[in-house]
Formats: structure tokens, sequence, C-alpha cells
């Protein structure tokens, strides 16, 4: 008798493991799973490029815009020619500041155009006089929205722009 006894419940646990694995429940939750990560993924990189093009664009509005005032601001002083060029950068991208970013306009003065690259030219500080040839530089350095970019060894993002104007004569 004991040795029907223990041939069936080993019948039973063998019952027991052949239900288990003709069960399906939960299989759709395990598929779910394991496609999900690679679509999260994909959601984050695109919302991250998105969010990167659209502050590289932004950058590049800021820089036509400071462009345009620098060639008509013939009636201000060098030092006003440059907070003027700061403050019209600074309207276009200062909503980026309230995410981390970091704003930098700098100004170069070349006084002609052919000293622009020539070896041995350095470029003097500020906005220069009237006809000079003037270099602004705009960068913006921000942190990443997600952990995307990060991820691929970019923990900071640098948007940068440059525009030459010459400025008016006197």
């Amino acid at each position: 008798m004991k040795r029907f006894v223990r041939a069936s419940s080993g019948l039973r646990a063998w019952r027991r493991v052949r239900a288990l694995l003709r069960d399906e429940r939960g299989a759709s939750a395990i598929e779910f799973a394991l496609a999900s990560l690679p679509v999260f993924f994909m959601m984050f990189a695109t919302f991250e490029f998105a969010l990167d093009m659209t502050v590289d664009v932004t950058v590049q509005i800021a820089a036509q815009a400071a462009s345009r005032a620098g060639l008509v601001a013939n009636t201000l002083t060098p030092d006003q020619r440059v907070a003027q060029a700061q403050q019209i950068a600074m309207q276009y991208l200062g909503v980026w500041t309230n995410l981390g970013a970091t704003v930098t306009v700098s100004e170069y003065d070349y006084s002609l155009f052919s000293n622009m690259g020539a070896s041995g030219y350095s470029a003097t500080k500020g906005a220069g006089d009237c006809g000079d040839v003037e270099r602004y530089s705009i960068q913006v350095t921000m942190p990443a929205f997600t952990s995307v970019a990060s991820w691929f060894g970019m923990p900071t993002l640098n948007f940068q722009r440059n525009f030459i104007v010459q400025n008016e004569q006197c």
C-alpha cells in the first residue's frame, strides 16, 4: 500500500508540472514587458532629440536677431552694442536658463574682414567701433533633458552659433 501512495503523489506532482507548462496565463504580460523596453527607450530618445533640436533652433534664431541689431546699431557705443546683443540673445534663450542652461555671448573685434583667420592676428574683446567687423558667438551649455544622452556619453549638451557683422559707418 505504501508503494502505491508514493507513486500517486509523484504522479500528482508530475500532473501539476505538466499543467503549469501548458498554462499560458501571464504570457502576454511577459511579452509586453520584453517588448516595451525598446519602445520606451525609443520614446525617450525621440523626446530628447526633439528638445535638443528645439534648443538648437532657438540659438539660431537668437543669433539672427542679435546680428540684425548689430547691423543697425550705429548710434550705440561699443559697450552698448555688446549689452544689446546679450539682451536680445537672452530674450530668446532665457527660457533655457530655467532648466539649468548657461548662456554665454562673446564679442570679438577684427577691424577688417581680411583679419579674420589671419595668422598672427589676435581679435580684441568687445564690439569695436564704427565700420569694424565683429564676430559674435552665442553658446548654450545645458544638462540633457533625459538620461538617454548621458548613456551615450553626453551628460551636457553644447549649442553654439557665430555670426559676423560689420558695424555701420559713422
